[in-house]
């Protein structure tokens, strides 16, 4: 029932904030973070542990856009591709990452991913097991190009053992990932929310 109370949320969340793009001036080919109403902040913040929005803008020449999560245990990839969903693009429209814990004493999180365009909107979620840490971080990246020959990385959620202070994953990191892959070592578990967006 939570999952259904959830998807109808986001549904609705995306379907305001469509509305709300149509008298913003056209870039194309960039990923941006939307700036949220006060109201749009408190669904999210009361529906979901961790939710990240990222509006995108394509011109005709990109058909597809993949997106998943990749799960990194000390820097390593242990899960790739979770969850991963394609849909065809056109134009304009947003991605949803929204985590969830089930019930109390469960390490149990329900991650979902929706992707909102003038097709409709397409969710998948799935269960993720995740181990009481004393620390955690998110963060996603503010504004990014399109390529199709890259998959970039859009938002992280990072955990760590230790109880000195740590931080988020540096804006250098998602406009390079490969790049600046070591960042990652710093962490006991990161989710990274990929896409691809191909023509």
């Amino acid at each position: 029932m939570k999952k259904i109370y959830l998807s109808i949320i986001l549904s609705l969340l995306s379907f305001s904030l469509v509305a709300c793009k149509a008298d913003e001036p056209k870039s194309e080919n960039n990923l941006s973070v939307p700036e949220l109403t006060a109201r749009e902040k408190a669904i999210l913040e009361n529906s979901s542990e961790h939710s990240f929005l990222i509006d995108f803008n394509v011109d005709d020449t990109y058909k597809e856009i993949s997106v998943w999560v990749e799960k990194y245990e000390f820097g390593k990839l242990v899960k790739e591709e979770k969850g991963r969903m394609t849909t065809a693009v056109k134009d304009n429209g947003t991605i949803i990452f929204s985590t969830s814990k089930t019930d109390d004493g469960q390490k149990q999180s329900m991650f979902n991913i929706s992707i909102q365009n003038d097709n409709g909107t397409d969710t998948v979620t799935y269960p993720e097991t995740i181990d009481e840490m004393d620390s955690s971080v998110w963060g996603s990246a503010g504004k990014l190009k399109i390529n199709s020959t890259n998959k970039l990385a859009l938002a992280s959620i990072c955990y760590s053992s230790g109880n000195e202070g740590i931080r988020s994953l540096s804006t250098d990191f998602y406009g390079d990932m490969e790049g600046y892959m070591d960042e990652l070592k710093e962490y006991d578990v990161v989710y990274l929310l990929r896409s691809e967006f191909t023509k």
